[in-house]
């Protein structure tokens, strides 16, 4: 994680998932819920200035090697696609994410190598990226399980509106 602190991200490009597939899978897929503060997504493509491209992921503990949030080295970032009607999986770019150079804390850990929680602060944001994945319950209501292989983000401490847009110095805006 820490190799992405002091560069310059120019572009963040998500593979998002919804929270719902709907009622019995038959839709429409819940994207967001007032209850969960936070972007679900399976990982997020990093594009640095230099064109060095990184892809966060998140993995359970299960023997793999990986566990929590890590980054593996990419050729190119993935390019946003349609999603698929009735699809809880969409790729597309992150513009409400700032761009700029980044620095990079590691805010929660469960042991020597797995990192649970980091924060990438870009001039006065900060983005949470959390190892944790969000569950429909029997009655509808949805519960954060911790420890799990999908990446839950937040912008200063809510979640991102994919209506704001970026300004040309970088700041997302309504």
């Amino acid at each position: 994680m820490l190799e992405l602190s002091g560069r310059f991200i120019t572009r963040w490009v998500g593979m998002e998932m919804a929270l719902s597939d709907g009622v019995l899978g038959e839709g429409p897929v819940q994207w967001e819920d007032e209850s969960i503060p936070y972007l679900q997504l399976v990982s997020i493509d990093i594009q640095l200035d230099d064109d060095t491209s990184y892809r966060l992921l998140a993995q359970l503990d299960d023997g793999s090697g990986h566990y929590g949030l890590y980054l593996i080295a990419r050729d190119k970032i993935e390019e946003p696609s349609a999603c698929e009607v009735g699809s809880i999986f969409r790729t597309r770019d992150l513009n409400e994410l700032p761009v700029g150079m980044a620095s990079i804390a590691i805010e929660q850990a469960d042991g020597p190598n797995a990192v649970l929680r980091i924060e990438i602060r870009i001039e006065s944001q900060s983005i949470l990226c959390w190892a944790a994945e969000v569950y429909e319950e029997n009655d509808g209501t949805f519960r954060i399980a911790e420890r799990d292989e999908s990446i839950l983000l937040q912008i200063d401490g809510v979640r991102p509106n994919h209506k704001f847009q970026r300004t040309p110095t970088g700041a997302a805006e309504h």
